[in-house]
């Protein structure tokens, strides 16, 4: 065969391969031809792809190419394990003596079937050897540098449709997980809605009663009992009301609205207890924001919810700065807000926006998840930096939107 011929057929092979390695083809496919284009490409007798077991460790057969099968039958080079990949580095071995290699399992079976020379070529993910390709020759093979590139080729092939595969398989379980999450959590939400429906009339008419009983009440025991009473009743009120506001989703209702305008009127809500703990408020606005749709009142207990944590997290004495900043070429506005506080271990940062979740022993665990959902429903993002011992900073990504738009993009104004 010229050399021309050659490499002709090379790219022929390789072209086959690289096709059907970006396919959506079974992995078990894609690996069969794999090694059947390699045997050809090198007239070998046959050839093997193994790849390590994760449960045992060892390398087991996955594909094969005119090998025979009373070969691949014998334990263990089929079964428990194959051969392990003894040398320190990643080369090609071509192994020529296959009854003195402790690389061969099976060296006298392997010279009835027709072997007598043995070519490994490593499979690599990240610099790994996760597998190998074994090649079985008749006779002494022409191992030229041109034949040597195509094999590291095919063999690159070969570990891109792997770790493909790999990906894909992870990618699907994140996917189920994350769709019976979802489940799970809005089977939670209308359990709750309901409930929430149920237990909110009889605490309402417990409040009238103990209200109007607490009016009649002479000071003493009995009236501070009614004032506890109410205090509580109150509180279980607060928490019915998160649960609801949870699992309604209220569509955003907006308006043309200033965000700067929109946190000052939150920081005035909030500025007693500032002055209280002794925190220093920094502001730190961008003048270019402009006005653009969002719903203020929802904006305002999102805003409300953040300063409450970051005073929580503080404590005393510390600093809680409020900025907001325009990105025209994105068309966006980020608002921060930003503690000196405790900070949030990395564990628990992926649970804070989760419903429930909540440090504090008095909290009930809503305030996050439901701005997470205001801040979603108005397309927009939140993203969260903590250091433990450092601080917290919370950034929302709003979309600048001039005119009112549907939730299909369609122009309502």
């Amino acid at each position: 065969m010229t050399q021309l011929k050659q490499y002709k057929r090379f790219y022929q092979l390789f072209r086959e391969v690289s096709l059907v390695v970006h396919s959506k083809g079974e992995l078990d496919d894609v690996l069969g031809m794999v090694v059947s284009r390699m045997v050809q490409g090198v007239d070998a007798l046959g050839g093997v792809l193994c790849v390590v077991d994760k449960d045992s460790t060892h390398f087991k057969t996955r594909a094969s190419y005119k090998v025979p099968g009373s070969y691949l039958a014998l334990k263990p080079l089929a079964g428990e394990k194959l051969s392990r990949w003894p040398e320190i580095d990643n080369k090609i071995h071509i192994i020529e003596n296959i009854f003195k290699s402790p690389r061969v399992k099976f060296p006298q079976k392997a010279w009835d079937a027709g072997a007598r020379v043995m070519v490994d070529v490593p499979l690599l993910i990240g610099g790994q050897i996760f597998g190998f390709i074994r090649l079985y020759f008749s006779d002494n093979p022409t191992l030229s540098e041109d034949v040597m590139d195509f094999v590291t080729a095919i063999a690159s092939q070969s570990s891109c449709a792997i770790n493909h595969a790999a990906e894909i398989k992870s990618h699907v379980l994140q996917y189920n997980q994350l769709a019976t999450k979802v489940d799970r959590l809005s089977s939670l939400g209308r359990m709750a809605a309901g409930i929430a429906h149920e237990i909110n009339n009889p605490l309402t008419g417990i409040l009238l009663y103990s209200s109007n009983l607490s009016k009649k009440a002479e000071p003493g025991p009995f009236k501070d009992g009614f004032e506890i009473i109410m205090q509580e009743t109150q509180r279980c009120k607060k928490i019915i009301q998160g649960l609801l506001d949870f699992s309604r989703e209220k569509k955003p209702q907006k308006i043309l609205a200033n965000i700067n305008e929109v946190i000052e009127k939150a920081l005035a809500l909030m500025d007693n207890e500032f002055f209280i703990r002794r925190i220093k408020l920094l502001r730190d606005f961008d003048a270019c924001t402009p006005n653009f749709f969002l719903d203020a009142d929802q904006m305002e207990q999102v805003v409300i919810n953040l300063l409450f944590n970051a005073v929580q997290a503080i404590g005393e004495g510390g600093t809680v700065t409020v900025r907001t900043l325009l990105n025209k070429e994105k068309g966006s506005v980020c608002v921060e807000v930003e503690d000196n506080g405790c900070g949030i271990h990395k564990d628990i940062q992926k649970k804070i926006f989760e419903p429930f979740y909540t440090t504090r022993a008095e909290g009930t665990g809503l305030g996050l998840a439901v701005s997470y959902g205001i801040i979603r429903n108005h397309q927009g993002q939140v993203k969260i930096s903590s250091e433990p011992g450092i601080g917290t900073l919370i950034r929302l990504t709003l979309p600048v939107q001039e005119e009112a738009c549907d939730l299909e993009g369609e122009i309502t104004s």
